[in-house]
């Protein structure tokens, strides 16, 4: 694909381009994981057919006058060169300036990768860098399905697969991060490193037991209302580091999700609907799990159980009591709700 032609991707989408020495990028976003993974792959397509000079320059730690420089000047030891502007969202005004002219009349050999957390729209010059750039969106993953994407291809890359019940399990049990989902990843393929296929025993062995392997575990225990399994994912997950508010976050997170369920089957919205339409920020290999869990309760408990998580949201951030012993309160009494 001739990535000349297009002006925005997605990073998800970069496999489909070879990146040359000429081309100039625009990665926006906050995903670090993804900027790396996208620096590293233009550094090492670029390099590999040239000799380059890579030089690495911060926008909150370079004047106006030596980023123009590093823009225009080569070295006598290589006529290429890469040059790569992190936290560009830090420009002032006067570099900003600098980086847009250099788009008048930008060199053939020499390529600029800008990394910035947001850019303004609004500014000429963002516009103008935009427009010279292949702009690659380097966002967190909103919903599993990103996450299931990535994970295939993924695999493609590393030459294995995965049965349909693993791909299920891998990302029932990851949070939405692709760094999180990497490291899990490289764990598995060292574990099945003289195979080809990752079955679901496979990534049950990995998995089980890790921080991200215990919140699913937590939310069927919650569905099902079984307080001793429920109390025993909250102790794995401090266990495992996770502080108490993030536990408590994934509680609130999980039990807001069965509350609009309930308030759209209230509506007499079907469940296949709910399931394809409304409630995008679950995996949608544990939505139908999701719609069971609704079940185990009604809105008049679901009410009472927002009432207690709010109390508990209070005690937590203010409260001298005991945190763990706050959470296991919460969760004893929002399983009796």
């Amino acid at each position: 694909m001739d990535s000349k032609k297009i002006t925005t991707i997605n990073a998800l989408e970069q496999r489909a381009f070879k990146f040359k020495l000429g081309q100039n990028f625009l990665l926006v976003g906050t995903d670090s994981f993804l900027i790396d993974s996208l620096v590293n792959q233009i550094k090492q397509e670029i390099c590999a057919a040239n000799k380059i000079d890579i030089i690495i320059v911060y926008a909150d730690d370079v004047q106006a006058g030596e980023l123009a420089e590093h823009l225009d000047t080569f070295t006598i030891f290589s006529s290429n060169k890469l040059v790569l502007l992190r936290n560009a969202e830090q420009l002032k005004k006067k570099q900003l300036e600098v980086v847009s002219a250099y788009f008048d009349s930008p060199a053939e050999n020499q390529s600029l990768i800008i990394v910035s957390d947001k850019i303004d729209a609004h500014l000429a010059t963002w516009k103008k860098i935009g427009t010279a750039s292949l702009r690659i969106n380097c966002y967190p993953p909103k919903w599993g399905s990103e996450v299931r994407t990535w994970l295939v291809a993924e695999l493609r890359k590393m030459g294995k697969s995965m049965s349909p019940k693993a791909i299920e399990e891998f990302c029932s049990r990851i949070e939405l991060d692709y760094s999180s989902a990497f490291n899990e990843l490289t764990k598995i393929n060292l574990l099945t490193q003289n195979r080809n296929t990752i079955t679901e025993e496979d990534v049950l062995v990995s998995l089980g037991t890790t921080r991200t392997g215990t919140l699913i575990d937590f939310y069927r225990a919650l569905g099902k209302r079984n307080h001793k399994a429920s109390l025993q994912a909250v102790e794995l997950m401090l266990d495992s580091d996770w502080e108490h508010l993030q536990v408590f976050f994934q509680l609130y997170k999980f039990y807001s999700v069965l509350f609009k369920i309930q308030l759209l089957r209230r509506s007499h919205v079907s469940d296949s609907e709910i399931s394809a339409k409304h409630i995008p920020e679950v995996y949608l290999t544990q939505r139908k799990e999701y719609l069971e869990f609704a079940k185990a309760y009604n809105l008049n408990a679901l009410e009472s159980i927002m009432e207690i998580l709010l109390d508990t949201d209070r005690k937590l951030k203010s409260s001298n009591i005991d945190k763990t012993l706050q959470l296991g309160l919460a969760i004893m009494a929002v399983l009796e709700a």
